[in-house]
């Protein structure tokens, strides 16, 4: 009886398990088939940090932000206009790896015809309502939440 138990705990728990690396791989296979079919319809491009092999689209409609793209807020009307701003959530399928770039790191955003390339050149906590630090001529500025309502993370990446 004991090992029978312990068959179906293992068999659960290997279930449960599979579950969020199901979720991964899905959404995984959409981003790739919106960027492999350049769906431009609700689509503005992608955004690819090679540190990390992330890749995600970004998203045209500013009306909700999705758990699972990210936004782009920018203050041109194109990718790699003067002033971008792309938020998105702090969550595994988002940004929460952009705490880890560095000075000099690579990130490259696409309008799905061209590649521009920007390198990091300052991250920062900034105040929840301080639209300012958004302000950056010329460069490509990644927002996401913190666990503190009050503050914002950023990245300010410059155009190479």
């Amino acid at each position: 009886m004991l090992k029978r138990l312990i068959k179906i705990i293992i068999f659960l728990s290997c279930f449960i398990f599979m579950i969020p690396v199901t979720k991964d791989i899905k959404l995984k296979q959409k981003i790739d088939n919106i960027i492999i079919n350049k769906e431009k319809s609700i689509y503005r491009g992608y955004i690819y940090i090679p540190k990390f092999d992330y890749k995600n689209v970004i998203k045209k409609d500013k009306s909700a932000l999705d758990e699972n793209l990210v936004e782009m807020t920018n203050f041109s009307d194109e990718i790699g206009g003067s002033n971008i701003v792309l938020a998105g959530h702090n969550n595994r399928y988002v940004f929460n790896k952009i705490y880890y770039l560095k000075n000099g790191d690579e990130i490259i955003i696409t309008d799905n015809s061209k590649d521009y390339k920007y390198v990091v050149d300052k991250t920062k906590y900034i105040e929840v309502d301080d639209y300012d630090s958004l302000n950056n001529k010329d460069s490509l500025t990644l927002i996401t939440c913190t666990n503190n309502n009050q503050e914002r993370y950023i990245v300010i990446a410059k155009r190479v």
